[in-house]
């Protein structure tokens, strides 16, 4: 009986894809779970996962289809499982590396195992001129496993290994950390994604790994068997044998690893969506990039690249298209950024040192804002002198449960209710289809200076939670910030973010709207100044506390600012107004 394996939905708002690699042929046996193609959406090239097992009896698409949600990818003899694996795509399958399926958490971790064992069968046979060396590190011979590097986060493709946990000959078991990677954001903990004991370890400290890149190979693995399942190996030498083919195919276009694979005579380029965002505000043309990243990926380094090298070249390939990019890289052209330096060695001694990830994350995103939001800041001032009786009053109860109350929670809970009063300033922007995102949560992120620079981790759904809960979740984010160990996920999702400098000094700043936020609310140090009282007649001291709140104008009217900035100071004059 022959099954049909079809294409399950992809994602919100994706309706279709495009075959970007073909993983099995016909004769091949497949499990279920297994990434069976792999697909370029608008957000992400996502594998396929496979609904049943059986045998492959034909392949129904081949590279540059476009396959709509529900198109048949391939037929299936001796098919099992087909049943119950329907909507077996996970939920969230623009992120391979938190891959989940419906109501089956078995097929979860057999997706994730195959989506892992993919990437390393990728990194093998894409780029001819990698497969040789790809080749004899096979996870699949000798009964071994390779761990190799999952996708840490959103817009990360490397990162800098600073501690090796393991060692050759420890018995490791699935889901053990096996190394520290030092990230643009955080140093997070790589698990290991299958149990074995470590026969070598393949990076060393200060080595710089890609998503994919090879960490360790081990042996006697828990998960050996299940990783070479879901390749084609158990099947028959023959039906191995036409697998070759398929890195094959590509030497036409050696000279572009990313566009070997084309299209009604269209390359199809291998890069993130960020990366192809990059492209089109640099108007760099992305099918003329080539591609030094995994497999012949194209990363950000590559279009900045291109948009500052010689436009000679590709009027070579296209003169009317080679013509219009310089007209349009020139008002975003990183231009003043590579502009060349005077010699101060001749005025005296320097030293140079390394920017860190985290200066290097701040330094593009700083700059995205700063040239593509028209940001207006408002100032105001809150008259705290109640609240700051309030929460000395209350003080010693949060710590009784292990926290320090401070003004910066109080106005997260009030920055909280704002947003819920003035949902735009939760919102974002969505320009391409000239919509505005209005979120049905309130996720509030907040500044926290450390030796290596500003991180920012996220509080989710800060208007369910109490004062106290929100010191509790910022005081343990806010620890693990500082020693460099938050998870990815801690520092994104946030709708509005508060930064508070009061702690150091200074009257009033400007701080600068994170992108896709559209507001962010600045703090500085209060303290007493004479305040006239008009029913007394007289000038009294209050506790003043100095607010700027930065919003993008595109969104924001400055009428809404003074609104929102002012729902903020009242709420902190009056702290019954807190629970109202």
């Amino acid at each position: 009986m022959a099954t049909e394996l079809k294409l399950p939905d992809v994602g919100d708002n994706i309706e279709k894809g495009t075959v970007v690699t073909i993983l099995v042929n016909p004769g091949d046996t497949v499990t279920e779970g297994q990434p069976i193609i792999e697909l370029e959406t608008d957000k992400a090239v996502v594998e396929v996962p496979a609904s049943a097992a059986g045998t492959v009896q034909s392949v129904n698409v081949k590279i540059g289809d476009t396959i709509p949600v529900g198109g048949v990818i391939a037929t299936l003899t001796g098919a099992e499982g087909a049943g119950s694996s329907a909507p077996s795509l996970p939920d969230n399958a623009a992120e391979p590396d938190s891959a989940t399926v419906a109501g089956d958490e078995a097929t979860a971790q057999r997706v994730a195992a195959a989506q892992i064992e993919s990437q390393k069968e990728q990194a093998q046979t894409t780029p001819p001129a990698q497969a040789p060396a790809a080749a004899p590190s096979a996870p699949q011979t000798g009964g071994t496993t390779q761990v190799t590097l999952p996708d840490v986060g959103d817009n990360i493709e490397k990162g800098t290994v600073v501690t090796i946990l393991v060692n050759p000959g420890d018995s490791v078991t699935e889901g053990q950390p096996v190394i520290e990677l030092e990230t643009d954001k955080a140093v997070v903990e790589v698990p290991s994604n299958a149990a074995g004991t470590v026969q070598s370890v393949d990076v060393k400290i200060g080595a710089t790994l890609k998503v994919g890149s090879a960490i360790l190979t081990l042996s006697g693995g828990a998960n050996a068997a299940t990783a070479q399942a879901a390749t084609p190996a158990p099947a028959s030498p023959a039906a191995q044998a036409p697998a070759a083919p398929t890195p094959a195919a590509a030497p036409a276009s050696t000279p572009a690893p990313q566009a070997a694979q084309t299209f009604d005579g269209r390359p199809v380029v291998h890069a993130a969506p960020s990366v192809r965002r990059l492209a089109r505000e640099l108007g760099v043309d992305i099918a003329t990039v080539h591609g030094t990243g995994p497999v012949g990926r194209i990363t950000e380094d590559d279009v900045r690249g291109a948009a500052s090298a010689p436009a000679t070249p590709a009027a070579s390939a296209t003169a009317p298209q080679a013509a219009a990019t310089p007209a349009r890289a020139a008002p975003a052209a990183p231009a003043p950024v590579a502009a060349p330096l005077p010699d101060f060695n001749k005025w005296g001694a320097t030293t140079r040192e390394d920017m860190s990830g985290i200066r290097r994350a701040t330094v593009r995103s700083m700059t995205q804002a700063w040239t593509t939001i028209p940001m207006v800041t408002h100032f105001d001032k809150a008259d705290i002198t109640l609240m700051e009786e309030t929460r000395r009053r209350f003080s010693a109860r949060v710590e009784k449960a292990g926290g320090k109350l401070t003004m910066t929670h109080i106005l997260m809970k009030v920055a909280a209710n704002a947003l819920r009063k003035y949902p735009k300033f939760g919102a974002s922007l969505d320009l391409a289809n000239e919509q505005v995102i209005f979120k049905d949560y309130v996720n509030i992120g907040v500044a926290v200076d450390t030796p290596v620079g500003l991180l920012v981790p996220v509080v989710k759904n800060a208007d369910r939670k109490s004062i106290t809960e929100m010191v509790m979740d910022l005081s343990d984010l806010a620890a693990r910030a500082r020693d460099r160990k938050l998870k990815p996920d801690e520092m994104q999702g946030a709708t509005f973010t508060i930064s508070n400098l009061g702690g150091i000094g200074g009257h009033a700043f400007t701080p600068i709207v994170n992108s896709p936020e559209v507001a962010i609310l600045g703090v500085s140090r209060g303290g007493m100044e004479p305040v006239w009282n008009k029913d007394k007649g007289e000038f009294e001291p209050r506790n003043m506390l100095p607010l700027s709140l930065t919003y993008d104008h595109r969104l924001i009217d400055g009428a809404d600012a003074a609104r929102f900035l002012r729902f903020i100071c009242e709420s902190l004059e009056d702290p019954f107004l807190i629970s109202l």
